[in-house]
């Protein structure tokens, strides 16, 4: 009877090396990518969060009086009438930390020239861990109607 010979079975030492580097690279790749989507995955909540706060403003304005709402306090508007996120004081707007992130409701009323029609412009805005400001404003208009 004749044996194998014993050098041509398993593996190298070289060759467990190489496989090892390749699974490795690939397993930081498989991390690097998880990290990324849970990132993502906050900056989208915190962007349904602001999108919840300027619509549960506007639902407010929808129900208030006609002469009771008018533009936030302490709000400075920069041009196009956006707000200036980097001068936002504490007391502008009504301020809401959800979850560790404070975001700044701020509004905008615009009559027109007879008064029978406001625009109501609502802004949530938020800083992110880096200090950039990010916002979701929305835009609705409203007549004066017996309600």
């Amino acid at each position: 009877m004749r044996h194998a010979a014993r050098g041509d079975e398993g593996f190298s030492l070289i060759e467990v090396l190489v496989s090892l580097t390749i699974l490795a690279v690939g397993l930081l790749s498989l991390a690097l990518l998880q990290v990324t989507a849970i990132k993502g995955n906050a900056g989208a909540s915190k962007s349904t969060i602001a999108t919840d706060l300027a619509q549960t403003k506007l639902e407010l304005f929808r129900r208030a009086t006609w002469a009771s709402f008018d533009n936030s306090t302490n709000t400075t508007f920069g041009v196009g009438m956006t707000p200036i996120y980097a001068n936002v004081p504490a007391g502008a707007g009504d301020n809401v930390t959800v979850r560790g992130t404070t975001f700044y409701r701020i509004w905008r009323v615009i009559p027109n020239a007879t008064d029978s029609l406001k625009t109501v412009t609502v802004w949530a805005c938020w800083q992110d861990d880096q200090g950039i400001w990010h916002s979701v404003s929305l835009v609705t208009q409203r007549a004066n109607v017996g309600l």
